[in-house]
């Protein structure tokens, strides 16, 4: 199968590949992190993997737009326009569990077409494109079938991350799921494309969070929105859902919402 994205897709690759080629340089090294403005931790590694980053499509495709974590905007009005989170998960980054990856993205327009989840310990790395199937490590990939929420299994990252205003909403999500599993960061995204959790949900995360993981969700037959089941976007909010079953997104999004279901 080709897509018309397929060149694209290929360079993405290949900045994943230069992105865990960086992690390397790193590897071993306690990092010391610095805190940003509105409080969350950075370290001289994540800059260095956006600024790598950021340099080769600079010089590849001069006349695309890119979105950083890290580093900020140039170009937005451009057609093509990167994202870049040069490590999705600094905490877990910090504290050494391997659940930390760089995440890349391509958006035209409105939406992203390529998406790349990249986890440089593991070895893993989960990519999608539109109109093509999502594949881990090279191979194919689906979600799986679950639309009774009291059987599946749910992911949140860090439920510090939800205050006042959010806390009754992941409150509702675990009495209403079996099991949940917290802290897997861009991990856990993964694993709803390859069908080993049912539904992911997060509060106070930017668009390079999330916008690489709509083609990879998408690709293996999921469904990624944000909580009030709108696509995603570089404008999109702080919170979105992911899921690999149609029914069970809609049912969580009712429950999110505070809406009963029966």
């Amino acid at each position: 199968m080709v897509s018309e994205f397929t060149e694209f897709t290929s360079f993405a690759n290949r900045l994943a590949d230069a992105a865990r080629a960086c992690m390397a340089e790193f590897a071993g090294r306690a990092p010391e992190p610095i805190q940003k403005s509105d409080g969350s931790p950075v370290t001289k590694v994540d800059r260095t993997i956006e600024d790598r980053l950021r340099e080769i499509i600079t010089d590849t495709y001069p006349e695309h737009g890119i979105v950083g974590e890290e580093r900020g905007t140039t170009g937005t009005d451009k057609e093509f326009i990167w994202v870049i989170d040069p490590i999705d998960g600094t905490l877990p980054f910090l504290a050494g569990f391997p659940v930390y990856g760089t995440l890349l993205a391509l958006v035209r327009g409105d939406a992203p077409v390529v998406g790349i989840i990249e986890m440089p310990v593991t070895g893993e790395r989960w990519v999608g494109c539109q109109g093509l199937p999502t594949t881990h490590n090279g191979n194919p990939v689906k979600t799986r079938a679950c639309d009774d929420l009291s059987v599946a299994l749910m992911s949140t990252s860090n439920p510090s991350f939800y205050g006042e205003a959010d806390r009754p909403a992941l409150e509702r999500m675990q009495a209403a799921t079996r099991w949940g599993v917290f802290g897997g960061s861009c991990l856990a995204y993964g694993q709803i494309a390859s069908g080993r959790i049912d539904v992911g949900f997060d509060v106070s995360f930017d668009p390079t969070d999330y916008l690489p993981l709509v083609p990879v969700i998408t690709g293996a037959g999921g469904v990624i929105t944000d909580w009030d089941g709108n696509a995603l976007t570089l404008r999109s909010g702080d919170r979105f859902l992911a899921a690999g079953d149609s029914g069970i997104h809609s049912k969580t999004l009712a429950v999110l919402a505070g809406i009963e279901t029966r």
